[in-house]
């Protein structure tokens, strides 16, 4: 099926069936006078989307486009607990619903069966929530509640896997996405917050790949089985990078492969500092000199072979972990999903659950506009999608009318969404052309 065609009828089904079935459960439309179920959805997820801030006014405004005629008061009196949990579990069943995009980002990830990176982000919730969703406190920890978003995504195709919704302070290495399980041949990356060999372990069973950095302290073994003291190991190879096997974890001695290089003496001193900075605000102790030492060097582990990936593209495949980062600044940034606005907490929590639908809806919609293209920036591309985004509002009622309004944002993103012009490689580039990586592996 073509990506417009398979996005416009998931769009379709979201903010139309699925919505009124999910409505059947919480009892939003209990009169129906002008709002459906669907044409409520319709309204706040295309509302903020385009607008983030928008007011119950815009809100309005973008009612009559999906063909409902309401006043600003009308929608203001719809920011109910009912409301919210309307768009909770309209949240949960569109992230059920996994869409890729037919090309691939970049012949490298097309070597495993999906590419999968695994991170989080924290959304601080009002302090009435916190007994369904404790926080930790701290800037991290989001205070008294906090909602975190456990995401596991295809960077080959694009496609969420899961977003699960847990406590903000719910540890990352104990989440139940680390037990979901790959399909044979593909490969996940994640940091040193889901460094578990267990996991590793029965990721290998399932014939999956992982990748991730060496946590500090982990037991290191040659593959005869003999304890190796690691920084000074790594200083006798030959050659500017260390590929060897070794066995992980004093009583686990999980096989893989060490791949690590030292960085430049300023990385390292940037390292050092911030290290420093971190434990002296934390603990106020100054780390052990080998923790300092640890930071002369990049230390990857896999258990992907040597023959189907060299330590350069291994280095870029880890450095693409960062388009996590990047696609939670966008929904920060520009959906603004993290930002607590509105008088009540119902209005608060309809706001933030409208965004996140929203952030996913635009997330469809850049795979069928830009993914895969390195011309294109993605941020540029979400920016102008929710320019555009009213272009769908009219069009949802028609298959073949929304597939029309998709196929125009589409030529609009294009036009307007090209890469600025850069002094070194884009994470994208790198992945088509690995070669072209400048953080030397040396």
């Amino acid at each position: 099926m073509e990506i417009v065609t398979k996005v416009a009828t998931v769009v379709q089904s979201l903010l139309g069936t699925w919505a009124e079935e999910v409505a059947q459960g919480c009892d939003v439309i209990q009169r129906r006078r002008k709002f459906t179920a669907a044409t409520l959805a319709r309204t706040l997820v295309l509302g903020f989307l385009a607008k983030p801030d928008a007011s119950d006014e815009e809100l309005a405004q973008c009612a009559g486009l999906c063909g409902v005629e309401v006043t600003p008061q009308a929608v203001e009196q719809r920011f109910t607990r009912r409301l919210v949990e309307f768009l909770e579990g309209l949240f949960r069943r569109a992230v059920r619903c996994v869409v890729g995009a037919n090309a691939a980002l970049a012949p490298l990830l097309e070597r495993f069966d999906g590419v999968f990176l695994l991170d989080s982000s924290t959304i601080s919730l009002p302090p009435e929530l916190a007994e369904r969703f404790p926080g930790c406190g701290g800037s991290h920890g989001a205070g008294q509640a906090a909602m975190k978003l456990q995401v596991l995504w295809d960077l080959c195709r694009g496609a969420f896997q899961t977003i699960a919704v847990e406590a903000g302070r719910d540890c990352d290495y104990k989440t139940a996405v680390q037990s979901l399980p790959l399909p044979t041949g593909a490969l996940r990356i994640s940091d040193l917050g889901y460094f578990d060999l267990n996991v590793f372990e029965r990721l290998g069973r399932q014939a999956a790949f992982w990748l991730s950095r060496l946590q500090f302290g982990t037991s290191v073994f040659s593959p005869l089985g003999a304890p190796l003291r690691l920084l000074p190991w790594l200083a006798e190879q030959a050659g500017p990078v260390v590929d060897q096997p070794i066995l992980l974890g004093a009583e686990r001695k999980l096989a893989c492969r060490l791949v690590a290089w030292r960085v430049p003496e300023e990385v390292a001193n940037r390292r050092r500092q911030k290290l420093i900075e971190a434990a002296r605000s934390k603990s106020g102790r100054t780390p052990s000199p080998e923790r300092l030492a640890w930071c002369d060097w990049v230390i990857l582990v896999s258990n992907v072979p040597a023959e189907q990936l060299t330590p350069r593209e291994m280095a870029v495949l880890y450095r693409a972990r960062w388009q996590i980062e990047l696609l939670f600044k966008r929904w920060k940034s520009l959906g603004r999903v993290a930002e607590l606005t509105g008088s009540t907490v119902p209005r608060q929590m309809a706001r933030l659950w409208s965004r996140l639908i929203g952030v996913v809806v635009q997330h469809w919609l850049l795979l069928t506009s830009v993914w895969g293209d390195i011309r294109h920036s993605l941020a540029k591309a979400s920016q102008a999608i929710r320019r555009h985004a009213l272009l769908l509002a009219a069009a949802l009622g028609s298959s073949a009318e929304l597939e029309e309004a998709i196929k125009t944002l589409c030529r609009a993103v294009r036009v307007t969404a090209r890469q600025n012009k850069r002094r070194r490689p884009s994470t994208f580039e790198l992945l088509n052309n690995p070669s072209l990586l400048e953080y030397g592996l040396t």
